[in-house]
């Protein structure tokens, strides 16, 4: 019989919004306590403090994974900062992100890592296209602005 400790769990901004009850150690990023604006929010962050709570930034080598992985799958036009770091973060740690956020969890399932919705049901993993809803010009990466340098009208995010 082994003693398998719970998994770490990486706490995105919504989760502190929601009375959720965790077990086992629980991280999240500076970014996500950058966040929290009002008292209900804040109120949970001292709760969760009280419970061991860790807030730490991830490592720049998990980063760069994330950020190429966000753009394999189509979601890095949509990743905040704040999602980044709770990708990297829970790379690293091999955890289990607590998030409601579609294209966050995209991106963990296209990266291995645990996703645990709380308020809604788990997101389908996709891979994204990015295509010009004008000239129909797919691209790897998102053209800056979001404008199509051909035809100078929106780049959106299509199925695969």
């Amino acid at each position: 019989m082994t003693d398998e400790s719970p998994p770490v769990l990486i706490l995105d901004t919504s989760a502190f919004f929601i009375t959720v009850p965790v077990t086992g150690q629980i991280m999240t990023v500076p970014r996500v306590v950058d966040e929290l604006k009002d008292l209900k929010g804040k109120a949970r962050l001292e709760v969760l403090l009280s419970q061991g709570l860790i807030i730490t930034e991830p490592g720049h080598e998990s980063l760069i994974i994330v950020k190429k992985a966000a753009e394999k799958s189509g979601d890095g036009s949509v990743l905040s900062q704040t999602d980044t770091d709770i990708l990297a973060l829970a790379f690293e740690y091999h955890g289990i992100i607590c998030t409601d956020d579609f294209a966050l969890q995209n991106t963990a399932q296209h990266l291995k890592i645990g996703v645990h919705p709380m308020m809604q049901k788990k997101a389908e993993m996709r891979r994204w296209k990015l295509r010009c809803s004008g000239c129909g010009k797919y691209y790897d990466t998102m053209p800056a602005d979001l404008i199509c340098p051909i035809c100078g009208l929106q780049v959106k995010r299509k199925n695969k």
